[in-house]
């Protein structure tokens, strides 16, 4: 099975918090996995780093339209990891 990882720059307002946010998250198909670190936070937003992974059933799409569910706002996808060779597969 492939395993896909996403870290995202991400604009969120304070509220979601970042717990409710990450769980959020985490329901979505193929999400084992969600981080959320704080980058800095202002009066009205926080600029957060999302690291998602999962199985090859994730979405990037659906990972952008729950972000946008919730008010955020996706900056940038600073990094994708697929891996498929941790499972033996060539």
């Amino acid at each position: 099975m492939t395993r896909i990882t996403y870290a995202l720059d991400v604009l969120k307002p304070h509220d979601p918090n970042n717990d409710l946010l990450a769980r959020t998250l985490e329901k979505l198909n193929g999400v084992k996995y969600v981080h959320i670190k704080v980058d800095e936070i202002d009066n009205v937003t926080t600029s957060v780093y999302i690291t998602i992974k999962g199985t090859g059933d994730i979405s990037l799409d659906e990972i952008k339209k729950t972000l946008e569910e919730n008010n955020c706002a996706l900056h940038s996808v600073d990094e994708v990891i697929i891996d498929n060779e941790a499972h033996g597969e060539q």
